[in-house]
This record gives C-alpha cells, sequence and structure tokens, in this order.
C-alpha cells in the first residue's frame, strides 16, 4: 500500500515537471549528466541513505581520517566508546555495517518510485502501461460482477491514473468516495487527478481539508509539503514533513525532504528527532563541542522510555531503562554500562544554567537506538 502511496506522489511531481514545460512554451533544458533541472527528485533532495548519512558509517572513517576532517571543519558526530582494555561497548563495527546497509537498502526501496531523474528505457515503459492496462480490465469485470466493489474502484483509479487518464481517474476516485467518504487513498488519488487536470487549489484545498481532520495517513503531510515547497512556502512545507516524520518515523525519504528544506530555509542548529518526533530541549539547546553533539540529557532519555535522575553528592546523572543503568559523571570522560567502565570523547558538562549535557552518540546507543547525523544541515535522527 505504501509503494502505492509513494507511486501518487510521482505522478504529483511529473505534473509539476510537465506543466512547467508547457507554461514556458518548451521543454526544460537537462542539466549535466541529463537531469532535468525543473524535476523534482532523489538527485535534488539527495538519496536518503546518502543525504541524511548513517552516522555509524562516518564513525567506522573517523579515527583514520580525523586530522583531515577537523581541517575541512565538518561536524561528525560519532563516537568510538571503549572500554578501560580497549574493546569496544556495545557498538561493535559489525552492528555498525549491517545498520548501515539495512539503511541504504530501505532508502533505495523508498526512492524508487521517486527518481525522475532516470529516464525509463522503452521496454519497461511498456511493460508498466501493460500492467496497468490488464489491472484496468480486472477492475472493470469486477465492477461488472458487482458495482459496489471498494476494491476494484480503487485499483480503477490508480489503472487510470497510471495510464495517464485522469478524468477518469478522478471519475473512479469520486464513485469510491460516495460509496466510502473516509477513504484516504480514494481522497489521495483524487487530490492527485485534480492537479494533473491543472486545478492546484483544488488538490490543495483537498488535501488540506484532509491535514485539518488530523488524518493518521503521513502520505497525505508529505504530499501536501511537496505542493506547498513547489509554490515555495518553505516554512508551511517544513511543518508538513515533520508530522509526517512523526507519523512514519521508519520512511528515510521523509527525513531526505526534512533535510532538504532545512537547507533552504537556511535554519541553524542542531536539529533532533526521536522516532519521527522533535523532543522539547527548553532553554538549552543540543549543541555541538569537540566535533561531538551534546544534548540536555532528561529529554531525549525520557524520550526513549528511561527515567533519568542526578545524584549531587556524586555529580553523576544516572538513566535506567530496563536492564540498563549509564552513569556519567560530570567533567568525566569515563561513564559506565551496567558497571563496565566506558571512554567517552567528550565528558557530560554542566552550563551556566545548572543543565547537564551528555553525549548524545553515548547516551542513545547506549540505550539500544540507533543515531544518525546528517551533516548538511546538522539533523540528528534517533530511531529504537
Amino acid at each position: 500500500m505504501k509503494m502505492r502511496r509513494k507511486r501518487l506522489l510521482v505522478l504529483l511531481v511529473m505534473a509539476v515537471f510537465l506543466m512547467a514545460v508547457y507554461s514556458v512554451g518548451g521543454v526544460a533544458t537537462a542539466a549535466p549528466g541529463g537531469t532535468s533541472q525543473m524535476s523534482i527528485s532523489a538527485s535534488q533532495t539527495g538519496q536518503a541513505g546518502a543525504g541524511v548519512a548513517n552516522d555509524d558509517e562516518a564513525g567506522a572513517e573517523e579515527d583514520a581520517d580525523q586530522d583531515e576532517d577537523n581541517n575541512d571543519g565538518e561536524v561528525q558526530d560519532e563516537g568510538r566508546y571503549t572500554g578501560q582494555d580497549g574493546g569496544k561497548v556495545e557498538n561493535k563495527d559489525e552492528n555498525q555495517d549491517e545498520g548501515i546497509d539495512e539503511d541504504q537498502e530501505a532508502a533505495k526501496d523508498a526512492d524508487e518510485d521517486l527518481d525522475l531523474d532516470e529516464e525509463e528505457d522503452a521496454e519497461k515503459k511498456a511493460e508498466k502501461i501493460q500492467e496497468a492496462q490488464e489491472d484496468l480490465a480486472k477492475a472493470l469485470a469486477k465492477l461488472a460482477e458487482d458495482p459496489g466493489d471498494k476494491n476494484a474502484y480503487e485499483d480503477l483509479a490508480r489503472a487510470y491514473a497510471a495510464l495517464d487518464q485522469w478524468d477518469q481517474a478522478k471519475e473512479a476516485a469520486t464513485q469510491l468516495l460516495a460509496i466510502d467518504p473516509d477513504n484516504e487513498e480514494a481522497s489521495i488519488l483524487l487530490a492527485v487527478s485534480l492537479y494533473r487536470q491543472g486545478d492546484q487549489e483544488g488538490a490543495m484545498q483537498h488535501l488540506q481539508a484532509m491535514a485539518s481532520q488530523k488524518s493518521d495517513d503521513d502520505d497525505v503531510y508529505e504530499l501536501l509539503g511537496e505542493l506547498l515547497e513547489l509554490q515555495g512556502e518553505l516554512d508551511e512545507a517544513l511543518e508538513q514533513y515533520e508530522q509526517a516524520a512523526a507519523l512514519n518515523p521508519n520512511d528515510p525519504d521523509i527525513f531526505v525532504k526534512l533535510s532538504k528544506t532545512y537547507q533552504k530555509l537556511e535554519i541553524e542548529g542542531v536539529k533532533v528527532f526521536v522516532n519521527g518526533s522533535k523532543p522539547q530541549f527548553g532553554d538549552v539547546q543540543p549543541q555541538i563541542a569537540d566535533g561531538r553533539t551534546l544534548i540536555p540529557f532528561r529529554a531525549l532519555a525520557e524520550s526513549l522510555g528511561a527515567q533519568v535522575s542526578w545524584d549531587g553528592a556524586t555529580r553523576q546523572v544516572i538513566v535506567v531503562k530496563a536492564d540498563i543503568t549509564m552513569r556519567l559523571t560530570a567533567d568525566s570522560t569515563v561513564a559506565t554500562i551496567n558497571g563496565t567502565p566506558v571512554n567517552l570523547d567528550v565528558p557530560a558538562t554542566i552550563t551556566g544554567g545548572g543543565r547537564i549535557l551528555v553525549p548524545l552518540r553515548f547516551l542513545g546507543e547506549g540505550l539500544g537506538a540507533k543515531v544518525k547525523w546528517d551533516q548538511q544541515s546538522q539533523m540528528v535522527i534517533v530511531s529504537q
């Protein structure tokens, strides 16, 4: 179902390209390498596996290239946390590599239908058309037997959309909504159909109506964000992308859009997402120290389901989650996980306002989460 909806995003973005072409009376000039300058695709937003860089992968290269990285001024938010005997503690290289492969594969799947830069060969196009025609014939046959078949109407609308027959797609989606008014798939199909027919305002209003009803479909907000971005309303687009991330934190493509939008808006500072949501850090925000991200410990730990306390006598932060107990001493580069000493690249620090800042990667991974760092937008993605 998700891949079907991603195809709708493809159709919408293709529509923008075609309308832009006809509006200027010619075909857009191709950029070097054959990429259309007017298309929105993974080459502009960056493949999710590359644009939102895997923090583990950067860490694997850091020890060898640390001096070079420092000279370049890039922040590599990586920590090689080792025990006193030099052994790795709960951060093994093989686990990092496995995470890299999984994330790159997920990004590839998510972006598969959104890559408009690579022209499909004639054979592949013919196969897709044939498949859509077969789906159309099957849907029509089902409706002949049962005119109230909701699934058949949905298949019918998608088949018409795949064949670029937008009048029929709109009609099928409208008929499905008459039978099932709460069908969000039909609503999205209708919005795309309206846009492809040149009714951008109608498509926008339709999606905004869905969003105002607190839809729990991340595609609604992602598609609405696309439309707003195309209109140059970047602040509003960013809000929609953030809402989509909260609903579907496992979609790397959403974070690619977030990263690019942050860059376009030139929003500075570290942005943190935990399971798709942005923790509230109050008056002390995450910051960079010696190439490491430090974060107010309580907000992150509680977002990951841990209990947090402060021992003033020993100046220790104590984080407990299930069978994991972590202790970090202020101004010390040695912490413990279940009693095992762990070396930190930077110590936990106390700010002038009395807030405790701890290394984000150590705290996140120590509690069993994955931590990724996007250098371009200074965005940290923490997921369990």
